[in-house]
């Protein structure tokens, strides 16, 4: 009996050295999650809503059972502002705080970012009023899916002239489903400082 007790304390001593090990295996993982949702849907502001939906979806690991979505507006048009760099950006959010369709311009940089999946190099289609566009996404540094493209690209022009854009994903599909209304000016704003 006693070599099985021995046995036994033993597994159970390598079984409590071996759980702290692998919580422990990247130290960072859970900052730089929080960073990417900082700097993605938060956009650089820790007291937004969309900041505190991300850390608790992707980072802390609560679902979106756990986690009520804010209803989407239908009445919430497209907005223009800078980011803290001076760059100009216009976007509209499809669901508050998760899901969103921005278009940077500024200090040599011109590009659609889309808010809402993960980034990784793929093939997705911007659809405006049925009429699609399809891009490649790639990963900038936090990890969010952009398309670089002149402010003259067709795409640009048809967000400005059309009621409503979805942007799919050949993997997930509708990942953005949003108004238009707004993004005339809102882009106009931003393509005039470009």
């Amino acid at each position: 009996m006693k070599p099985i007790r021995t046995a036994v304390a033993a597994l159970a001593g390598l079984v409590a050295l071996a759980a702290p090990a692998r919580a422990q295996e990247d130290p960072m993982a859970l900052q730089r999650c929080v960073w990417s949702c900082l700097y993605g849907p938060g956009k650089n502001d820790p007291a937004s809503p969309a900041y505190s939906a991300c850390v608790a979806q992707r980072c802390t690991g609560e679902s979106a059972a756990t986690t009520p979505a804010p209803p989407a507006d239908p009445t919430q048009g497209w907005a223009a502002s800078r980011t803290g760099a001076g760059v100009g950006y216009a976007g509209v959010d499809g669901v508050p705080g998760q899901t969103g369709l921005y278009y940077f311009c500024g200090q040599g940089q011109s590009f659609l970012r889309v808010i809402g999946i993960d980034g990784g190099e793929r093939g997705m289609i911007v659809e405006i009023d049925g009429r699609q566009f399809p891009l490649t996404f790639r990963p900038n540094s936090s990890n969010v899916p952009e398309s670089h493209l002149p402010y003259t690209a067709p795409v640009i022009q048809a967000l400005q002239s059309g009621s409503r854009v979805r942007v799919l994903s050949y993997e997930a599909g509708v990942v953005v489903d949003a108004t238009l209304a707004g993004s005339r000016r809102a882009l106009a704003q931003v393509i005039s400082s470009c």
